[in-house]
């Protein structure tokens, strides 16, 4: 099945609706990623605030619980009280943690990962109970709280870390940079726990000696490089702080306990003194690091703003470019189909000729078109010339047409007063002057088609009117072969004046018709019968008749009578009949006959044939038999459907 093309005005608003299409999805694709930023910057308050600042408070109680366990494991009659208390700091600071983690909104990859290491934090704090329960029946040694409370405080430090991605650069870096600082502190932390059970046990148990050397060397490696990626001027201050005298005086205090300091040897240095060294250090370290996630946020926020502020901008920027093309290709498009509107109208009228012919509408039809002054216009401008030219040809034709039906109606009616004069003077006779004289009504009958054809008035010769009766016998005694028509009771009808000659003229060619295109040993039957539309007159023959195809195409012409083509001469007869059935409003129709042939119905209206009493018997020609056929009848029937 072949598909509708698409009209010009489709094709150029499709052409014109693609750039704007296109416009608007890069806009949509601009903006959603606007607001993706935002939203994602817009996170970053929503992470400080319920992940990464619950989560460093939790890790600096479990750094204070974890100093203080070992500090009791240390002192044979240390005070559980202080351990009970700063047990339950942690435990609120856990229990914050997992309040606020529950309101966590991040929505991307990141917050995946960060939400999977919740479930890791959640299975590291279930092991705090086992490790506190150690230190509360004194049977743990402090590397192994040590490294209890070391192990939570890492899966910690791995969700701050997940939580710290953002989809703006400068703000993941100084988070990561604020976390990989506060690992540096874990370790100042470590240290701390495992000296002040060290001081206060006054000398150094099993393995611990080697576990500080371990963090002391961990320490002064990570903690110079934590700063590297701060902004240039916090990095200048974070350098200033470990030359400072605090970190110079940690450093000391670290140099004399590693070479003073054995395994089960005292410490040389007291828990007061590390204590004030150690401490010094921590709070200048944190205190640097206090307004780290401050800083991450601002930076969040400018971001944001920049995010806002070009969202606004290229978001209405777009808006009103989207919106300007819009109005652009329906301007565009609806001018450009309005002018090929006009060419299509303008090229529509010049294939109309009909009215031209005739001489109307010549002025109108050559106004040239106004399309303006593009490749249009000049088609529009082109098709005007050419426009022009066909009027003039039409208006020439349509008058030498009219020339030349004049001249047919001027030849038409010398030849009927001619044959008018011969019928008149040979009349009705037997033998070889009645043919002649049957001759002579079929050349007044050909010489009144072309009156008919040129669309002149018929002359009546003076006919009154008659009933249909007396019509049927005349016109069929005026055949060439009269004796042939078999003419059955007619219905008693009157045919009035003006219809008597259109009437003889139809019946006479569909009675041609059937004498010619039949055998000559068969009859051709006429009957008439009342029918719900009117009188019907039947003429049907014997021949070979015709296809179902061309009966069909033959009724269409009878039915919708059409302009009369010299090229198809050859149906003179079909037009002519055609022409009075539609003047007169007679219905005509062929069929196929009951027993072989062709019938024709004419189907005569009141205004043509009043029905005026019952069925009366009519003298005709002798009826022949139909019996045989000649050979001559198969010569014929070739030529049947050139015939009516």
């Amino acid at each position: 099945m072949r598909r509708k093309p698409r009209s010009i005005r489709s094709k150029i608003v499709l052409a014109l609706l693609v750039p704007v299409v296109a416009l608007t999805g890069l806009w949509v694709i601009d903006v959603r990623a606007s607001l993706a930023e935002a939203t994602a910057l817009r996170d970053t308050y929503n992470t400080r605030d319920n992940v990464s600042l619950p989560c460093d408070r939790m890790v600096a109680a479990l750094q204070s619980e974890r100093t203080r366990s070992v500090e009791f494991l240390a002192t044979p009659d240390g005070d559980a009280g202080v351990l009970r208390t700063v047990r339950a700091a942690t435990d609120a600071a856990i229990e914050q943690f997992r309040q606020l983690s529950r309101r966590f909104q991040g929505s991307d990859i990141s917050a995946e990962i960060t939400r999977a290491r919740f479930a890791d934090m959640a299975a590291g704090l279930s092991s705090l109970t086992r490790v506190r329960a150690g230190v509360d029946a004194r049977d743990a040694t402090s590397i192994s709280v040590l490294s209890g409370y070391t192990s939570i405080i890492q899966t910690a430090f791995s969700v701050s870390n997940a939580a710290a991605a953002s989809s703006d650069p400068l703000v993941e870096r100084v988070m990561r940079t604020t976390i990989a600082m506060r690992r540096a502190g874990e370790l100042l932390h470590q240290e701390d726990a495992l000296l002040t059970g060290v001081t206060t046990a006054g000398r150094f148990g099993s393995g611990e000696y080697a576990q500080l050397i371990q963090i002391i060397g961990a320490l002064r490696f990570q903690i110079p490089i934590a700063g590297t990626a701060l902004p240039g001027p916090d990095q200048a201050l974070f350098k200033n702080m470990l030359s400072g005298d605090a970190f110079t005086a940690l450093r000391a205090a670290e140099d004399q306990i590693m070479d003073q300091g054995r395994a089960g040897e005292p410490v040389g240095m007291s828990r007061a003194t590390w204590r004030a060294t150690s401490n010094l250090a921590v709070s200048q370290l944190f205190a640097f690091m206090a307004d780290g996630y401050d800083h991450a946020v601002a930076f969040a926020k400018d971001a944001r703003d920049g995010i806002l502020i070009r969202f606004g901008v290229s978001g209405l920027l777009g808006l009103i470019a989207i919106v300007v093309s819009l109005i652009m290709a329906v301007r565009i498009g609806g001018s450009v189909v309005r002018r090929l509107s006009l060419l299509r109208s303008a090229a529509t009228s010049l294939g109309s000729v009909s009215k031209w012919e005739t001489g109307h509408g010549v002025a109108d039809a050559a106004t040239r078109l106004r399309l303006g002054d593009d490749e249009i216009a000049e088609v529009g401008a082109a098709l005007t010339d050419v426009h022009r030219s066909a009027v003039e040809a039409a208006a020439a034709e349509a008058a030498m047409r009219y020339d030349m039906n004049k001249v047919l109606v001027n030849i038409a009616r010398r030849n009927q007063s001619l044959l008018d004069r011969q019928i008149e003077a040979l009349g009705p006779a037997e033998g070889a002057d009645a043919r002649a004289y049957r001759l002579a009504v079929r050349m007044r009958r050909h010489a009144e088609h072309l009156v008919i054809l040129a669309g002149s008035a018929r002359s009546r010769r003076g006919l009154g009117a008659d009933s249909l009766t007396a019509l049927l016998s005349r016109v069929a005694g005026e055949m060439e072969q009269a004796e042939r028509i078999a003419i059955e009771p007619a219905v008693d009808a009157e045919v009035p004046e003006h219809a008597v000659g259109d009437l003889g003229h139809v019946i006479g060619e569909l009675l041609a018709n059937a004498v010619t295109f039949s055998a000559p040993d068969t009859s051709v039957h006429v009957s008439t019968r009342p029918g719900p539309d009117g009188i019907v007159v039947e003429i049907e023959d014997h021949g070979i008749g015709m296809s179902a195809t061309a009966l069909e195409q033959t009724n269409r012409r009878l039915a919708v009578p059409q302009d009369f083509d010299p090229a198809d001469s050859a149906r003179l007869g079909l037009f002519v009949v055609a022409t009075l059935a539609a003047q007169h409003g007679i219905l005509v129709t062929l069929g196929p006959a009951d027993q072989g042939g062709t019938r024709a119905t004419v189907t005569l209206p009141e205004a043509v044939a009043g029905a005026g009493g019952e069925a009366a018997p009519q003298t005709a020609p002798p009826k022949r038999s139909n019996q045989s056929r000649l050979v001559g009848m198969l010569a014929r029937a070739g030529h049947r459907s050139e015939h009516v």
